[in-house]
């Protein structure tokens, strides 16, 4: 287990905290909602305010720019 955290985290240099995956298939089939994919590290998943303000960051993004021209 040691080894893998190594590797996902380039040696515990960097440590993803937060990530926002963005699914165009999903965005043309349904629209906004359900398009992207918010993880949070396991220990801030519980935190309101994270995922508020993740959740508004993407609703943002969605608003604010043309998902085409980002894929």
């Amino acid at each position: 287990m040691k080894l893998i955290t190594r590797l996902l985290t380039k040696n515990l240099q960097r440590v993803p905290l937060l990530r926002i995956d963005f699914n165009m298939k999903k965005f043309r089939e349904n629209g906004a909602k359900g398009s992207c994919m918010c993880v949070i590290h396991p220990v801030l998943k519980d935190d309101d305010h994270i995922i508020e303000t993740m959740n508004r960051l993407c609703d943002y993004i969605r608003e604010k720019y043309d998902m085409e021209d980002i894929i």
